[in-house]
């Protein structure tokens, strides 16, 4: 709370309401000494001792920076539309919603949002949020928003610096930066700057927790901003994208060379059912997760069709399918593996990349945009070369889009904490991403460093983030989490929610890698206690 002095500034602003202040601000006549304090409290929040009403933070002049509105909105009213119609958020308290357009190039375009808690309700912490897919857009998505400020954040997004598809790629190096990592940057330094002029109190400290393509944004903070964010959590580490891209066209070509390789969804659950029994008891226990993945050694043959074709088995040209599948991108000159393979226990998530008639849309905008910077690309008529376009997507003025640096040295010396989150199911960003990285981060960062600030997870059956492998679901409070390693209680494990099907049906201990959850031998498969870490 900032300084003020009783009988300067304030003491005409209390007579007139009444209160009576003599010259020592202690004589107060026909009201109690309770009353007269409360309202000298709400005085000292007030734009009179410094901090800038809602209206005020308009006329806020900052570096590279176009405020072109700000506005108090009041507890229920905010409404955003939507391609569905308008949407109410009647549960969100009052806050005040700044809009801004920051140029920290001269080709930049990057459109910001600041949603500010009323004081009262502020926790004193500020929350960003990142962007899924390849960004874009002419708004500000508020869901992510609404949800911080529900939970006293101040909180921040941005569109990434473009509005629509990725066209705006070719022949724009300083928005493809602006993508890969500066809108997530200079969005978190024009927020803080409106919470310091905004409340009286300062900023206690800053948090990040995002998923899939948001993670981009959280893991280029703890590379490049280290003075960003003092918490980050990743959960299914899309950050590698030059390469993640190939990975997903691996997994679709395999699947579409030829009428015969195509692996029918009606099929995944055989070959779900064949790598469980090989591999489910591995833990100790079969309980339909194979918990010790990387140990697991499962040859699709064993489901290949001794008769007739049907969708408990797979034809001799699916078996090479699936086996490729698994192998995962490799250079055919030189046999490097270029992206993580699936993971066996991934069957049930295969369809969004494999069973498309095209291609997910993300990698083809990235390789034409990006990559080959031709709107004119044809996946099929021009395959991807996994030899010569690698080197093509690896170039300098691309690697802006990736957030893969090891070297953590600086996060970590100013205090930063690093939750990873990966999924052993995950079909979309396959295990070996962030396991990799995380034996990155060791070689470079070292293991008492990264012991002490950072905690990775791969959790058994999770795929893209907890909730997107169907029938499976897993969730875990990260934030709550985190808030808790803010305070000196470090998660050595995780216990997560088990749901099937939308249902809860118990809680799964998870261990921190490379320890696998060991069953103890008796108890309920759905209770944290009945597993142990090994």
């Amino acid at each position: 709370m900032r300084g003020m002095s009783v009988g300067g500034k304030a003491a005409p602003l209390l007579s007139r309401l009444g209160l009576g202040v003599s010259r020592f601000g202690l004589g107060v006549s026909r009201f109690g000494l309770g009353v007269w304090w409360g309202g000298l409290l709400a005085l000292m929040a007030g734009s009179a001792f410094g901090a800038k009403t809602c209206a005020e933070l308009k006329s806020l002049t900052l570096a590279n920076t176009t405020i072109t509105a700000a506005e108090a909105v009041d507890a229920g009213a905010f409404r955003a539309a939507g391609a569905k119609g308008t949407q109410a958020f009647a549960d969100l308290p009052a806050f005040c919603r700044v809009l801004a357009t920051l140029k920290p190039s001269t080709d930049s375009d990057i459109k910001v949002e600041v949603w500010l808690p009323a004081a009262p309700k502020w926790n004193g912490k500020f929350r960003g949020t990142g962007n899924g897919g390849l960004g874009g857009g002419a708004t500000v998505a508020p869901g992510p928003l609404a949800g911080a400020v529900r939970d006293g954040y101040a909180t921040a997004g941005n569109n990434t610096g473009h509005e629509g598809g990725s066209e705006y790629a070719i022949g724009h190096p300083e928005k493809v930066k602006d993508f890969g990592y500066r809108s997530s940057h200079e969005m978190v330094v024009f927020a803080k700057a409106l919470i310091k002029a905004h409340y009286d109190i300062p900023l206690k400290y800053s948090l990040m927790a995002e998923a899939g393509g948001g993670t981009i944004a959280a893991l280029s903070a703890a590379q490049r901003y280290p003075e960003d964010y003092d918490l980050l959590e990743a959960t299914s580490m899309s950050s590698f994208l030059t390469r993640h891209t190939f990975g997903q066209m691996w997994i679709w070509y395999a699947n579409h060379q030829d009428a015969a390789s195509f692996i029918p969804p009606e099929k995944y659950p055989a070959v779900h059912a064949a790598a469980l029994k090989a591999c489910d008891a591995a833990d100790g226990v079969a309980d339909g997760l194979i918990g010790a993945v990387e140990t697991c050694k499962f040859d699709p043959a064993v489901v290949q069709c001794k008769g007739a074709d049907s969708n408990d088995c797979l034809t001799t040209a699916q078996v090479a399918t699936a086996k490729k599948m698994y192998a995962g991108p490799k250079n055919p000159r030189t046999g490097e593996q270029i992206y993580s393979s699936i993971y066996p226990g991934s069957e049930l998530g295969w369809a969004q990349l494999a069973a498309g008639a095209e291609p997910l849309g993300i990698p083809v905008d990235f390789f034409r945009y990006y990559v080959f910077q031709d709107p004119k690309w044809d996946y099929k008529a021009r395959m991807l070369d996994f030899d010569k376009d690698v080197a093509k997507a690896d170039r300098a003025e691309i690697a802006a889009v990736n957030a893969v640096d090891p070297d953590l040295k600086k996060y970590f010396a100013r205090g930063g904490k690093l939750m990873l989150i990966g999924g052993w199911a995950d079909a979309a960003v396959p295990p070996a991403v962030a396991v990799n990285y995380y034996k990155a981060v060791v070689a470079k960062t070292g293991a008492g460093a990264t012991k002490a600030s950072m905690r990775f997870y791969m959790v058994p059956g999770m795929g893209h983030g907890g909730g997107t492998t169907g029938a499976e679901n897993f969730n875990v409070d990260t934030l709550a989490l985190m808030e808790q390693w803010k305070a000196g209680k470090a998660p050595d494990t995780l216990v997560v929610d088990h749901y099937k099907d939308g249902k809860k049906v118990g809680q799964r201990l998870v261990c921190q890698y490379p320890q696998v959850a060991i069953y103890k031998g008796s108890g309920s498969v759905e209770e944290a206690g009945s597993f142990r870490c090994k």
